[in-house]
């Protein structure tokens, strides 16, 4: 996506320059939500003001969005036609693996020492026993690293030099969840998703254990396997992981839940992120940030190693689901290829397994 945008604004359209272009492409990973709707909404805002930057974004969405809402219709048949059940499985082993793949491939940038190296593991079996919630962790990681902003501060006073620019996490940082109650279905999509969306560091990968925490086991609105299907369906819409917010909602609401929980869920973080457009400089450069991001690295690895292990306990049930998360495991870490292909793949070769066997 970032080749395709930087050829067609940089390059053909020449709405913004190639240096503003990479300035921008590295804030997006440093703001709440997802970094390709904030970089589409920091970009649209350069083009056409705040206007541009909410029609970029809501056009970067909507046929995600349309196909989540169709996938939310359809999702009883397509689960209940032979053939298509058993592709919803493999489909899922393998989403099993490219999460895996995306912590270890993400944990290799942000995991500085040993140190973050046990952190990120503490975290992570923290989060899979539920000893502690996503939000205990997550402000627990800010408050130690506002602690360790303030002596930059003082320097900075003293030394009136410039702090680092915010680089080192490539955007890694976990999220902040509260979880409410709502009194019906729309208003509680609309107290789940909010601060998911406004508060969600690096990417909806990282909220899919806190996601299905509220949504399957508090809420009860999904069972495990469907949760599962959710999340795989948004990873092979054009769209972000997160999109599966739309398909949660339908299920939850109808076509005006599904409406509902993806504009609770994205727009917070446009806001987010169009406010932070007007003051590109001092945000990359706060020491707070600086030392808030690199804290909350390990905090965030350990939350997708999480959701691996609750997306395996909900999609590996067998030696062949097994090895389909293995395998896309192996490919995405062997090639640099969409997560698209294995999840395909893996719906596929579970298809076959099963007809194999029944045939047998």
């Amino acid at each position: 996506m970032l080749a395709q945008l930087r050829r067609e604004l940089v390059e053909e359209r020449k709405w913004v320059d190639a240096e503003e272009f990479l300035v921008l492409a590295e804030l997006s990973k440093s703001l709440p939500g997802t970094p390709a709707t904030s970089l589409i909404a920091l970009l649209g805002q350069r083009v056409g003001g705040v206007r541009g930057g909410v029609v970029a974004a809501a056009a970067f969405l909507a046929p995600s969005m349309l196909l989540m809402m169709a996938f939310g219709a359809a999702y009883g048949v397509m689960r209940n036609t032979p053939g298509l059940s058993p592709f919803f499985d493999g489909m899922g082993a393998a989403m099993v693996g490219v999460v895996a793949a995306t912590t270890l491939d993400l944990a290799k940038s942000a995991l500085k020492n040993r140190w973050d190296i046990v952190a990120a593991i503490a975290c992570a079996v923290i989060l899979s026993l539920r000893i502690v919630s996503e939000p205990m962790l997550a402000a627990a990681a800010i408050g130690v690293g506002i602690l360790r902003a303030l002596p930059l501060l003082d320097r900075k006073r003293d030394s009136k030099r410039p702090p680092p620019p915010s680089e080192r996490l490539h955007g890694v940082a976990p999220m902040i969840i509260f979880f409410g109650l709502g009194a019906g279905a729309l208003v509680g999509l609309v107290r789940v998703f909010v601060p998911i969306g406004v508060l969600t560091f690096g990417g909806g990968l990282a909220m899919v254990p806190a996601i299905e925490h509220t949504v399957v086991v508090e809420q009860q609105w999904l069972d495990k396997k469907t949760f599962a299907d959710a999340v795989a369906l948004g990873q092979i819409t054009p769209g972000p992981v997160a999109i599966c917010a739309t398909f949660i909602g339908y299920r939850v609401g109808g076509v005006v839940g599904s409406l509902v929980a993806t504009f609770a869920m994205f727009a917070p973080a446009l806001f987010v992120a169009l406010a932070v457009g007007h003051s590109v400089e001092r945000f990359r450069r706060s020491p707070i940030i600086e030392s808030a991001l690199r804290t909350l690295a390990p905090a965030v690895i350990g939350m997708l190693a999480a959701a691996t292990v609750s997306l395996g306990r909900a999609s590996v049930e067998s030696v062949l689901t097994f090895v389909i998360a293995l395998a896309a495991f192996g490919v995405l870490l062997r090639f640099r290829i969409s997560p698209l292909w294995p999840l395909i793949t893996g719906g596929i070769v579970h298809v076959a397994s099963v007809l194999l066997l029944h045939r047998g």
